[in-house]
């Protein structure tokens, strides 16, 4: 049997940094799910690799095993919304706070979609319970961040205070550092969000999609040889990665900057300036 016909998939999308959905082949995790904690842990991989289509099947089956598989749902909700899959995204939030509304986490879900729906106004009440009453979920402290920051990027200062108290909050901080840089890519803040996926990578090299971002970040401030590093840190953990090759070739195309690797200076004066214009930071 060819070991991908179990899966039960033959394409999985995944998404650019302005959130663009993108097709293409999705590998096989690396042992076999069969039970809730299983396929969690296969949609993790699936996810870290930035394979969301197949990620959002494996969590859906997590979930199908173990109804009150908190995680799997939260994370499931916040996987349709990085792939663009609002309808589905709203669905399942909805359904997860209609039915578990003593759990915080699902407050913050169903915000996260009204905020990327644009209705503001409904998703900040969400927002404040998910983090009211000492609770202590960085997930709840990310999702209130990036909505701020969806609301108006000039909401940047609040919003990383709020990054900073997630990634205390859990024994595994890359996460919180990720989504951070998710958030900040988003809200056009390329040199802040380089250095949340830098930090993330760090504490957690074999995600494929950490590298990946980090690249986009480059990419976005025209530092090409620096994105094409990071794509090619994509390759070495995932040789067919076709978005790390397609990005690494127009990149290569791209001649402006590509000297700038012999010239360190340079290089740190102009990210110097992109960091400190995102932090909106004047020079006399």
């Amino acid at each position: 049997m060819d070991r991908f016909d179990w899966l039960e998939l033959d394409s999985t999308v995944g998404v650019d940094a302005k959130g663009k959905r993108e097709e293409k082949a999705a590998a096989a995790p690396r042992i076999r799910p069969h039970d809730a904690p299983s396929f969690y842990r296969a949609a993790r991989e699936m996810r870290g690799s930035g394979h969301f289509k197949a990620a959002t099947d494996f969590y859906r089956k997590a979930v199908g095993f173990d109804d009150r598989h908190y995680a799997a749902r939260v994370e499931l909700i916040d996987t349709l919304i990085r792939a663009g899959r609002l309808a589905e995204a709203e669905q399942a939030a909805n359904e997860a706070y209609e039915n578990y509304r003593k759990v915080r986490p699902f407050y913050a879900s169903r915000a996260l979609v009204l905020a990327h729906c644009g209705r503001f106004d409904e998703a900040m009440p969400c927002s404040d319970v998910s983090v009211e009453g000492g609770d202590r979920s960085w997930y709840s402290r990310c999702v209130r961040g990036e909505i701020l920051l969806r609301m108006d990027p000039g909401f940047r200062f609040d919003a990383l205070e709020l990054f900073s108290e997630a990634a205390s909050l859990t024994p595994s901080p890359w996460e919180p550092q990720f989504l951070a840089g998710w958030a900040l890519m988003d809200a056009k803040l390329y040199a802040l969000a380089a250095a949340h996926l830098a930090e993330a990578a760090h504490l957690n090299p074999r995600i494929p999609l950490c590298w990946l971002c980090l690249g986009d970040c480059f990419r976005e401030l025209k530092f090409f040889e620096q994105a094409i590093f990071y794509y090619q840190r994509v390759m070495e953990l995932e040789p067919t990665n076709e978005l790390a090759i397609e990005r690494q070739r127009r990149c290569s195309t791209l001649s402006y900057g590509l000297m700038r690797l012999f010239r360190r200076e340079d290089l740190h004066r102009r990210w110097r300036q992109a960091f400190d214009k995102n932090m909106g930071i004047e020079k006399e």
